[in-house]
C-alpha cells in the first residue's frame, strides 16, 4: 500500500509538472532523432569534419550544419563531449578519443561499403579499397573493377551515409549485421539509411537514392534498432542450436569410444 500511495504521488506531481505530457510517438521519433544527432557529431568528429571543440552549433561547417537542419537534428544534438559519449558504445567512445580516429574511420567506410551495407557499388565495381597515402588530410577510396583503379573519390564525402548506418545499429553491439545478398541489402538500407541526396559533383563509391523528406527519421532509427537487435538475437540463437548440436555429436561419440 505504500508503495502505491508513493506511485500516485508521483503521478500527481508528474501531471502538475507537465500537465500536456508528449505522446509515445512523440516520445520515439525524439528518440530517434537525438541518436541521429549524436552519430552526425561522431562520425563528424572520426571523419576529420570537425575537432573536439567543435560540438556547439555555432561552430558546425556547412555541411554538417546543413543536414542537420534539414533533418530537424539541431535541436537533439549534444553540446559536450560528456552528452557525446552517452550515447555512444564503449569502444566507440575509445575510437572518438583516439588521435588517429580518422583511419577508424576509414576502415569502417571500406568496410561497410565493401559488405554491402550501402547497396551496390557504382558501375559494377568489385571492391573499394584506400588509396596508398599520399595526402596529409586523408586518404581517397579507389573503385576496383576488374581487378584496375576505376574510379576516386574521398572518404570523407561518405560520413553522413556511415553516420545513420551507425545510428541505426542494434544497441551496444560494436559490429554491424553483414549483407549477404541485394535483397537484404536494399531493405536494410530503406530500414536504416534515412538517406538523403548527396552533392550530384561527388563520385560516390555507392549507389544511393534520396528517400524523400525527413519526417518519421526518428521512428525508422528505432525501428531499425529494433530490427537489428532480433537479427544480432536470432545469430546467437542459431549459434547456441549449433553448439547444443555439436555437444550432443559429441557426447554420442564419446559413449560409442568407452564402449569398445
Amino acid at each position: 500500500m505504500a508503495a502505491d500511495a508513493g506511485l500516485a504521488g508521483l503521478a500527481a506531481d508528474t501531471a502538475s509538472r507537465v500537465p500536456d505530457p508528449p505522446g509515445l510517438d512523440q516520445v520515439v521519433e525524439e528518440a530517434g532523432r537525438q541518436r541521429l544527432a549524436a552519430y552526425y557529431l561522431y562520425t563528424a568528429l572520426i571523419a576529420g569534419l570537425i575537432g573536439d571543440d567543435d560540438l556547439p552549433p555555432e561552430r558546425w561547417p556547412p555541411r554538417l550544419a546543413e543536414p542537420m537542419r534539414r533533418m530537424g537534428l539541431a535541436r537533439f544534438a549534444p553540446r559536450t563531449p560528456r552528452g557525446l559519449d552517452a550515447q555512444l558504445t564503449v569502444a566507440e567512445q575509445a575510437t572518438r578519443r583516439r588521435p588517429d580516429r580518422r583511419v577508424a574511420f576509414e576502415g569502417l567506410l571500406v568496410d561497410l561499403i565493401n559488405r554491402r551495407a550501402f547497396g551496390p557499388l557504382c558501375g559494377d565495381a568489385d571492391q573499394v579499397r584506400l588509396a596508398r597515402p599520399g595526402r596529409r588530410d586523408g586518404l581517397d577510396i579507389e573503385l576496383i573493377k576488374d581487378g584496375r583503379v576505376a574510379a576516386r573519390c574521398r572518404a570523407e564525402d561518405h560520413w553522413e551515409l556511415v553516420a545513420q548506418q551507425l545510428a541505426s545499429a542494434a544497441q551496444g553491439q560494436d559490429s554491424l549485421p553483414a549483407v549477404s545478398h541485394p535483397s537484404q541489402a536494399t531493405r536494410w538500407l530503406e530500414e536504416t539509411g534515412i538517406s538523403h541526396a548527396v552533392s550530384t559533383t561527388v563520385t560516390l563509391a555507392v549507389s544511393i537514392h534520396p528517400l524523400g523528406a525527413a519526417a518519421g527519421l526518428g521512428t525508422r532509427v528505432i525501428r531499425s534498432r529494433i530490427e537489428a537487435d532480433r537479427e544480432h538475437a536470432d545469430a546467437f540463437r542459431r549459434l547456441g542450436q549449433s553448439l547444443d548440436a555439436l555437444r550432443t555429436q559429441a557426447s554420442d561419440e564419446l559413449r560409442d569410444v568407452r564402449r569398445r
